[in-house]
């Protein structure tokens, strides 16, 4: 383990890192409605903004993982920091579309300089029999701002222009940034290491990893249309005020941080009983499938708000649940010293179904006139996406329990 930190202090501070983040990424979603109003933009233009994120997030995240094995996790995680910081001022000034999203293509490669780095960051200072919980809880910092994200955005928007809102959530980053500087150590970076070519070519080619970014694009894809269009799901249902809407979806972030407790406690029991990470990965996806069905029938049928919340909040927690044993289980499968770029491909897999998630129910909606139909895409992807974490190769491939991964 990493000495200068214990690594509950490490967790705490990657928590609020993680929210800074997330209060800018979830407080558009909250703004969405008078920022559609203002702009004249469509559900599916509104979609290609909340994808347009995503797609700088994605280019971004093997070369911040390379960049980070090399010049240090904690210098790329810093300087992510500062320029989401920026970023979410330049949303503020944003006068078109065109600009609006060069402001979210912005976003989305500041704050890609994280999640590579950050984990690796957890994987040196945890140790290893607490490494899915430790993953799981040092990850809470999404749950968190997406609650704030969406409640504070909903709430702000009612109080101030919807810019000024984008200038109140460029501080808290820089706060972070200079809390990490201060108390987060930085990794060693191993010595006598190869050509970057080659070190590319290891992890590129360990089709595990492949495998199980496909299963965890499955599980984004339903997370992010859940964050990208739940106050309008409210709102389709008879939720009239933006504050209101807001305030029902930030419930979300609270059901990812009950989900991510559950998924990392249970991913380090069933690991501890012999089996394998990815039966809890697979259980969650298909928990998130059937929980999506209900809220595609809830939005068809019954049209009630707080049947459609229990939905929301199952799907929220059960979606969540998948991360602490999927981040564990890289770990378990890949086999070398770049940690970051392993880490860096894996999110560039996954985030592929937070592009399309937003995007695609946008469009279906505009298509249909209703979300269901969106809705239940998302059931559907989430269940294939709990068979192909099965097709990750059997548990005795493993490190046995006690025994530290290989890194």
């Amino acid at each position: 383990m990493t000495t200068g930190s214990s690594y509950p202090l490490v967790w705490l501070l990657l928590v609020f890192a993680w929210i800074t983040n997330y209060v800018i990424r979830l407080g558009f979603s909250a703004v969405l409605p008078p920022m559609m109003d203002e702009l004249h933009l469509s559900y599916t233009r509104a979609g290609v903004l909340a994808t347009g994120f995503f797609w700088a997030y994605t280019i971004i995240q093997i070369p911040a993982g390379v960049l980070g094995d090399r010049f240090g996790r904690r210098r790329i995680l810093l300087l992510g920091l500062l320029a989401g910081a920026a970023a979410s001022v330049v949303t503020g000034f944003a006068g078109t579309f065109a600009a609006l999203l060069g402001a979210r293509l912005l976003t989305g490669a500041s704050q890609g300089c994280l999640f590579s780095n950050d984990r690796a960051i957890i994987a040196a200072v945890t140790p290893a029999d607490k490494i899915a919980l430790g993953q799981a809880v040092s990850f809470s910092g999404p749950g968190l701002g997406t609650t704030l994200g969406l409640l504070l955005g909903g709430v702000l928007a009612d109080l101030m222009p919807w810019r000024q809102v984008f200038f109140v959530f460029a501080v808290p980053p820089v706060v972070a940034a200079l809390l990490i500087v201060r108390f987060v150590p930085d990794p060693p970076r191993p010595l006598g290491r190869g050509a970057f070519g080659a070190r590319l070519r290891h992890v590129v080619t360990q089709p595990d990893l492949w495998v199980l970014g496909l299963a965890g694009a499955a599980a984004m894809y339903a997370q992010y249309v859940l964050l990208t269009w739940t106050p309008l799901l409210f709102m389709e249902v008879g939720v009239r005020e933006v504050s209101r809407a807001g305030l029902y979806a930030s419930l979300l972030g609270l059901a990812a941080v009950g989900g991510l407790l559950l998924g990392g406690w249970a991913g380090d029991r069933a690991r501890r009983q012999g089996f394998g990470h990815k039966v809890v990965l697979a259980a969650g996806l298909v928990g998130v499938g059937c929980a999506m069905l209900t809220v595609g029938l809830v939005l068809g049928r019954s049209r009630s708000a707080p049947a459609l919340a229990i939905g929301l909040l199952a799907a929220s927690c059960l979606v969540w649940s998948v991360w602490g044993p999927s981040f564990a289980l890289l770990g378990e499968v890949f086999s070398g010293e770049d940690l970051s770029t392993a880490f860096g491909l894996y999110n560039t897999l996954v985030v592929f179904g937070a592009v399309l998630g937003p995007f695609l129910t946008g469009w279906a909606r505009d298509w249909s006139g209703s979300f269901t139909v969106g809705i239940h895409l998302s059931a559907a992807v989430a269940t294939a996406g709990a068979g192909i974490a099965l097709l990750i190769r059997p548990a005795f491939r493993l490190a046995p329990p006690g025994s530290s991964p290989a890194r």
